[in-house]
């Protein structure tokens, strides 16, 4: 499965869509992707993430001091965009949406560069932090839909949020980065049914 870099916008309250800071933030985050994916995370730089958007390396710095703090809100952006997190009232259908935006994400060039930035610069503290606010605002975004999930499987009902979370997504990231064993639709609908019990 691979997905564009592009990522759709969500104006933050007060900014006028379309306009100008839009399409600088747009640019900035899409250069920010593309060279994580084409060269390893100790090569990205403000400087280069601002010759690749063809924007003022002190648009970035005003608004991203540092890198980490760059790709945090690039990775944010991207999976507030892509990651399937509304519940229409069926659950298994539900979770495998779900599922099935999360396995698109980490399979495109720009989720796994994500992914293997983190693992190999597991030792920085300003990575370990991003990484921790990263899963934090993730497990809360999905927490409503696993939580309309778990009401309705009995065996849930004293199950933690986070926890059924993780036995969720764990098997997708260890055939992606681990395994390299196949991501497909019936596997993901194995995954969603032994979760629920």
């Amino acid at each position: 499965m691979v997905i564009s870099t592009q990522i759709t916008h969500r104006s933050p309250v007060g900014k006028r869509p379309g306009g100008r800071s839009a399409r600088v933030r747009q640019a900035v985050f899409n250069a920010t992707l593309e060279l994580l994916a084409d060269s390893a995370y100790s090569s990205l730089s403000i400087d280069t993430v601002a010759a690749r958007a063809g924007v003022n390396k002190t648009t970035i710095y005003r608004n991203w001091p540092t890198k980490v703090d760059l790709i945090l809100a690039a990775a944010k952006e991207r999976s507030d965009a892509l990651i399937v997190t509304k519940s229409t009232g069926n659950p298994e259908r539900d979770l495998v949406a779900f599922l099935r935006s999360v396995a698109e994400n980490i399979t495109s060039p720009p989720g796994r560069a994500l992914v293997v930035a983190t693992l190999n610069a597991a030792d920085d503290p300003d990575v370990q932090r991003a990484r921790d606010e990263f899963w934090r605002e993730r497990f809360q975004a999905a927490g409503e839909l696993i939580l309309a999930a778990m009401r309705n499987s009995n065996s849930l009902i004293d199950s933690d949020v986070q926890l059924f979370t993780e036995r969720l997504i764990a098997p997708l990231y260890l055939r992606v980065f681990i395994t390299g064993a196949p991501l497909d639709e019936t596997f993901i609908r194995a995954t969603v049914r032994a979760a629920l019990g």
